[in-house]
């Protein structure tokens, strides 16, 4: 069968689906199926920006089609919709013009651009026959909605309605959590065709070992780390841990946070941090995912941080990675979720409130004065979850059933 996997970015770009995409994409390969990939130049943050790729290459058996878009940047709103336009045209086109044996049998699109990008794909693929497969890793515009980006009116209920009609036509929505099949029931819809399946590690396509961590990011003797590792951005409610970390860090003088990632959220932390910046406060900027992990590792306690409501409506993949290089959790979300219930009956770290600064000092005054011997025993637990639910070996025959 000939499968088409629709995404704006895609591997050797930034975000976790990139790479992701392109593990899924190898398996439907190796399945025997005719994959192609439709994408377009990596453009996330500064790092990848710099890598072009062919137009049209080969990888991993797939084709990879990447559509030209113009340079832009996150606060240039006319020209991030300019572009969603234009890859809107593109994937149109890549499936309309795919007809007879070259017509695509199965076409799966991410929420990213949100909801139109789906909308198109979806009914692109009614056009020409082809099923139609819906990937949200993220649910909006409910998740703009909460997050503060968007205020309800005309213009969020519009897309609400496109998307509550993408949802009902995809021969299936893979969501990645309980909770966020319960946010597309709250839609009203029937949920008969959702399927849960979580994110799973990312796995390394280098052909060479990474290099070694600087000594500038290794972990200094005697201190305890808390490393947040991500994008630096609206959701992630950092603004609280750092209020917690003003209430402690004269207490816990070994505590350091090590921020890893960027955002348009950095200029502020950093700014927030005070005088703690550069003395138990840290940012170490974007890392390639294999030298990521190797953070990862060294991390006494990994920090996984949403946003009230946010947890409803998407799922931090940084959890896979944490768990898998045997990092506790930190993780401060609501009580109910599936996250915490997960932290708490794995027994793999700790799990805090939103939105209350006091309690999250509480928690890493507790998790900083635990054992050794503790620490460990969360770490070996973290380790057999990832192995047992979050490597690729354990989702892919998920996808190979599903597009297959």
């Amino acid at each position: 069968m000939r499968i088409l996997l629709i995404h704006r970015w895609f591997w050797p770009d930034a975000p976790p689906y990139a790479s992701m995409l392109r593990s899924i994409g190898r398996q439907l390969v190796a399945d025997g199926h005719e994959v192609t990939v439709l994408t377009a130049q990596p453009s996330y943050n500064r790092a990848t920006k710099v890598e072009k790729r062919p137009a049209v290459e080969e990888l991993d058996g797939m084709t990879v089609r990447r559509t030209w878009l113009f340079p832009e940047s996150k606060r240039n709103y006319f020209m991030r919709a300019l572009n969603m336009l234009l890859f809107m045209a593109s994937v149109r086109r890549t499936i309309r013009k795919a007809r007879g044996e070259h017509a695509f049998g199965s076409v799966m699109a991410s929420t990213m651009p949100p909801v139109m990008v789906a909308g198109t794909a979806r009914r692109a693929a009614q056009k020409t026959g082809a099923a139609f497969y819906y990937h949200m890793m993220d649910i909006y515009p409910e998740i703009a909605l909460v997050s503060g980006m968007k205020k309800e009116g005309w213009l969020t209920r519009w897309l609400a309605r496109i998307d509550a009609r993408t949802c009902e036509q995809a021969r299936k929505v893979v969501v990645l959590s309980e909770d966020m099949r319960d946010a597309i029931a709250a839609r009203r819809l029937d949920v008969g065709n959702v399927a849960i399946q979580n994110n799973f590690r990312l796995e390394s396509f280098q052909d060479q070992a990474p290099p070694s961590l600087p000594e500038s990011l290794q972990k200094p003797e005697g201190s305890f780390r808390l490393l947040f590792a991500g994008n630096l951005g609206r959701f992630q409610g950092l603004e609280q841990v750092l209020e917690a970390m003003h209430l402690v860090h004269q207490d816990l003088p070994q505590l350091r946070l090590d921020f890893l990632g960027e955002g348009h959220g950095r200029q502020r932390l950093e700014e927030q941090a005070g005088e703690m910046l550069g003395k138990q406060v840290f940012f170490h900027g974007y890392l390639p995912i294999e030298q990521a992990a190797q953070m990862v590792d060294t991390a006494d306690l990994s920090l996984v941080s949403l946003q009230q409501d946010i947890i409803r409506y998407a799922y931090p993949s940084k959890t896979m990675t944490c768990l898998a290089e045997g990092s506790p959790l930190l993780a401060m979300v609501e009580e109910d979720s599936v996250l915490a219930r997960m932290v708490r009956e794995e027994q793999v770290g700790y799990v805090a409130p939103q939105n209350d600064p006091q309690a999250l000092a509480d928690v890493l005054r507790a998790a900083a004065g635990a054992s050794e011997e503790t620490r460990r025993e969360q770490g070996q637990r973290a380790k057999a979850l990832a192995e047992r639910a979050f490597t690729a070996k354990a989702a892919l025959p998920f996808w190979s059933q599903l597009l297959g």
